[in-house]
């Protein structure tokens, strides 16, 4: 199985590089020695790449930016002279899931429900960005959306399944599942530190998720020590939950994990989980929500993963390692800031030049003020002075709603 991989549609600065490394990890035994996975902004960009791995693979995977999937799905599928039919059935789904998106995506059925005749199709429950693969000719060709945790999830739980079965690709899904317990540890090993976690109902679950590298283990340690939700909201909750743990071991880090929440009465319907990590200057505080029909189990472990990689970040920001968008806007206002006061010093400057010059002027050909004006400007001079408006007896209404206090409440 000789394969070709290309990313289209994603733009330089929005690119994943640890994930991109992780998916060249995942496919390494199937790319040929040397070969990489290549990224283009657009499909014209590719063109030559492209019909270069046609002639040289039998296989040729596009992970396409879910932003422009639609699109670039139909023109793919135009020059390969594949013809799109729209599954009513993954319609009615993708319609169900997310009718927001029908409103505003001229290319809405064709990114959700759009595939060939006689393809393989892979999909999550919630029936959005439906990918595949199709025959042509001695080839297999894989449209599938590039949008890292439905990415993951679709490679890990079908698309991988699939080519091991298929083609006996002998292919492991461990890089994409556990990738983010490497990068944990390389991150705490880097800073010498340890970790305290609230012993919440999930905190054996995300135990287990960690022992794929036994060593992290030793520096994750649980407080036992943790007061019941009660009324408090649960995202509040695990807030509260963060800072008492780091705060009862004295760690740089605490983390909270919540349990899985449904609203309603259908235990299908879409789930949410809350993260906490707590540094020593604040909480952050991640919202995660489950794909349509996913199933508890694959979202909690998803949720392990990404408190991974939240971990990560924030020790690598910490370190200087990593600059956040913040500090980028930081850094963008302070050059603009040096600007501004070269730009008054420079005035300033010359003001100061026109005063002296000014000065200068009038001592030598004995000018006053009043001299010069009468010259050059006599209209200045004139008997004539302006009305002045009474400010007496005005009366003045202000509107209350404009003294109402709009700041925004956050979480420490």
């Amino acid at each position: 199985m000789k394969t070709k991989i290309f990313i289209l549609g994603v733009q330089e600065e929005k690119r994943d590089r640890t994930f991109e490394a992780v998916l060249q990890k995942t496919f390494q035994p199937v790319l040929a020695p040397g070969e990489s996975m290549q990224c283009y902004a657009s499909v014209k960009d590719a063109t030559a790449a492209i019909g270069r791995a046609f002639s040289e693979s039998d296989s040729v995977f596009f992970f396409v930016d879910a932003a422009k999937y639609g699109d670039l799905k139909q023109v793919l599928c135009r020059a390969f002279g594949l013809e799109l039919n729209v599954d009513e059935k993954l319609l009615l789904g993708a319609q169900r899931t997310a009718p927001e998106l029908e409103e505003k995506d001229l290319h809405f059925s064709v990114a959700h429900a759009g595939v060939p005749a006689n393809a393989d199709v892979f999909v999550l429950s919630d029936s959005l960005y439906a990918g595949f693969a199709v025959r042509r000719g001695r080839q297999t060709l894989y449209i599938l959306p590039w949008e890292k945790e439905r990415t993951g999830v679709l490679l890990t739980n079908q698309v991988i399944p699939y080519l091991n079965a298929r083609f006996r690709a002998g292919l492991t899904a461990d890089p994409i599942r556990f990738c983010s317990v490497e990068d944990l540890y390389d991150a705490m090993t880097r800073q010498d530190i340890k970790i305290a976690i609230a012993g919440t109902k999930t905190e054996s679950l995300f135990r287990r998720f960690i022992s794929a590298n036994p060593a992290l283990s030793d520096r994750i340690v649980t407080v036992r020590k943790t007061a019941a939700r009660g009324s408090t909201p649960p995202g509040e909750h695990m807030v509260n939950l963060s800072i008492t743990a780091a705060e009862f071991l004295g760690m740089p880090y605490g983390v909270a994990m919540s349990n899985a929440y449904y609203t309603g009465d259908d235990p299908a319907a879409p789930k949410t989980v809350y993260l906490a990590v707590t540094n020593e200057e604040e909480t952050t505080l991640r919202k995660l929500t489950s794909f349509y029909g996913e199933s508890t189990a694959d979202f909690l472990f998803r949720c392990c993963r990404e408190l991974c990689a939240l971990l990560t970040q924030i020790i690598n920001v910490d370190a200087g390692l990593v600059k956040t968008d913040n500090q980028d806007k930081i850094k963008q206002q302070k050059k603009k800031m040096t600007r501004l006061r070269v730009f008054v010093a420079v005035l300033l400057a010359a003001l100061l030049a026109l005063a002296g010059f000014t000065w200068y002027y009038f001592k030598a050909n004995n000018y006053t003020l009043q001299d010069w004006l009468a010259r050059y400007a006599p209209f200045l001079l004139s008997d004539q002075e302006p009305a002045l408006e009474s400010a007496d007896n005005t009366n003045q209404t202000v509107d209350p709603a404009l003294l109402t206090d709009a700041s925004e409440t956050g979480v420490r």
